[in-house]
């Protein structure tokens, strides 16, 4: 007997007994609202034991009844109510929405007009003025984003583009900005070759620069390589930062777009310089990889963003490490950078990509990466973004020959109101493919992290194996995630999983850290620097101020 039959029996006369089976579990169910009075009728089969017995039954039965019809006539009135009241709700929402829709879009849009003119009433000049005029045509051709593509549902782009009401500061004296930027650079170790770029708003600075010495690649900005290289290189590098991301490559599906296209057509129009490392193919593979350090460093006193751009073509069974560092000389830096990175891996060649983003908490940040990696070769990238207000990195790999691999570890570390995002795609469409993607995001205060990472497995690529897992610690209860892994399978014979988890700081653990003599203070705070190692990994010591600023802010999340 049901909870809701043993509930009528102990109310009905203890005199009479139900001739059908289940009627007191009808006359409790009609009471409750599970089934209509007819039913209920037809459920309450009582035989009477006497004749005193039936008028005493008479009265309950037609109380309840009555109650039964009562409930059931409110309950109709509730559900035509909340039918209306949805119906409302749902025009309301997508009134105010389209409302939204238009003025962001404008936004963005007049956004993008005003960098143009601003970049074209400067004084800076044009990397190529033929790729620029390509990339303002494409720039004209696109719609601007807007939060009603799936790419940008969630983006704050009012906080990304409005700066109707931040004004450049004041350019820095030379001596400022040499003491800011040596303090912002790593230290160079004694013995230590490796090759350095280090562009401030835009601009090779040959003072914190230096070459490295290997003979086996070319490294240095892409106007002096011009100069050095001739015009043999000079055309090598305009036809690799020819093709633009989801415009002539990479070009998405409805779910598993980016949106990059309109920024890094931006990007590509007003490009004064780019960071490059070509490396030509080698017979063996290298025993030592090549170490780059490339750095942007803003100011805050451009009137136009900045456009930062790096191409690294690794050549077949080459080996190299890029450490990308984007960071700001003024604390009170409100600029916003707009980044463009093509990474190019050629059969059997090895690359990884250390993206770090530290920029000022008030300024924005934007970078469209893509990775193209042939049979063989392998792809790392480590992110770790804990700087500017809104900031989104936007990643596209794809491994287009037999045996490539990529692996994707990604950090973001979001406190007060801060809106930290990546936005990837993974894309396998050969056999033999191999990928892992690990993702951690702690969040504090109102602060709010986006992940959206597709894994796209075509029909041709049987045997991939992938793995995709985001993991999220909410310190506030006005810190908020949204985590969308997503996996995209035509093939049939492959090994994938996806997966994420939102929790908050394990109260066992703590109190584990408390049994052993800790503070409850000290206790979270290693916790949560724990939580990240296994991506960061060696971070400490290939940049050990970028991994000790990370740490500082962890401490003060603790704190918290």
């Amino acid at each position: 007997m049901g909870a809701s039959a043993a509930a009528f029996v102990v109310a009905a006369p203890a005199d009479y007994s139900l001739a059908a089976g289940h009627a007191s579990t009808g006359l409790a169910a009609a009471v409750v609202g599970h089934w209509p009075p007819a039913a209920a009728l037809a459920a309450l089969g009582a035989a009477p034991r006497s004749a005193g017995g039936q008028a005493a039954f008479a009265a309950p039965v037609g109380a309840a009844l009555a109650a039964t019809s009562l409930l059931v006539a409110l309950r109709g009135a509730l559900r035509r109510r909340d039918r209306r009241s949805h119906t409302r709700s749902a025009r309301t929402q997508a009134a105010a929405q389209a409302t939204q829709v238009a003025p962001a879009s404008a936004l963005v849009e007049e956004w993008v007009e005003s960098q143009v003119r601003k970049a074209s009433a400067g004084s800076g000049g044009r990397l190529d003025a033929a790729l620029s005029e390509r990339g303002l045509v494409t720039l004209r051709e696109l719609g601007a984003p807007a939060r009603n593509q799936e790419p940008w549902k969630y983006s704050d782009l009012k906080a990304l583009f409005d700066d109707s009401a931040l004004a450049p500061l004041s350019a820095p004296s030379e001596d400022i900005l040499r003491e800011a930027v040596a303090a912002l650079l790593e230290e160079t170790e004694e013995g230590q070759d490796h090759a350095r770029l280090v562009f401030v708003d835009g601009t090779l600075s040959p003072e914190f620069s230096r070459p490295g010495r290997s003979d086996k690649a070319l490294v240095g900005g892409a106007l002096a390589l011009a100069v050095t290289g001739g015009s043999e290189v000079k055309a090598r590098i305009a036809e690799l930062l020819g093709p633009l991301p989801e415009k002539d490559m990479f070009l998405a599906t409805k779910n598993d777009a980016l949106g990059c296209a309109k920024l890094a057509a931006l990007n590509q129009s007003l490009l004064e310089d780019c960071a490059c490392v070509l490396i030509d193919d080698a017979e063996a593979a290298d025993s030592e990889a090549i170490t780059v350090e490339v750095a942007f460093i803003t100011t805050g006193s451009s009137p136009s963003c900045a456009c930062p751009r790096v191409l690294v073509q690794a050549g077949k069974n080459r080996r190299v490490r890029v450490i990308e560092t984007h960071l700001s000389s003024d604390p009170s830096d409100v600029s916003l950078s707009n980044g463009v990175c093509r990474i190019i891996a050629a059969e059997g060649a090895g690359v990884e990509h250390d993206l770090l983003q530290q920029k000022a908490d008030g300024s924005r940040f934007v970078e469209s990466l893509t990775a193209e990696v042939a049979a063989g070769a392998s792809y790392q990238l480590r992110l770790l973004q804990t700087g500017a207000r809104a900031g989104r990195v936007n990643a596209a790999v794809a491994l287009q020959g037999e045996g490539a691999s990529c692996k994707v570890l990604g950090t973001l570390l979001a406190d007060e109101e801060q809106q930290l995002d990546l936005h990837s795609l993974i894309h396998h469409s050969v056999p033999g493919g191999k990928s892992e993607q690990l993702h951690k995001n702690i969040v504090a205060g109102s602060a709010e992290c986006i992940f959206k990472g597709s894994i796209r497995v075509d029909k041709a690529a049987q045997q991939t194996t992938s793995s995709q897992l985001c993991r999220t610690l909410l310190l506030t209860k006005k810190a908020k995630v949204k985590a969308m892994p997503s996996l995209q399978i035509q093939a049939d014979d492959v090994t994938c999983s996806h997966g994420a988890a939102i929790t908050e700081l394990d109260e066992t653990e703590v109190f584990y850290m408390r049994s052993r003599g800790l503070d409850p203070g000290a206790a979270k705070k290693l916790l949560l620097v724990a939580f990240p190692q296994d991506l960061l990994g060696d971070l400490n010591k290939v940049a050990p101020k970028v991994y000790q600023r990370a740490v500082d802010k962890l401490v003060r999340m603790a704190a918290q």
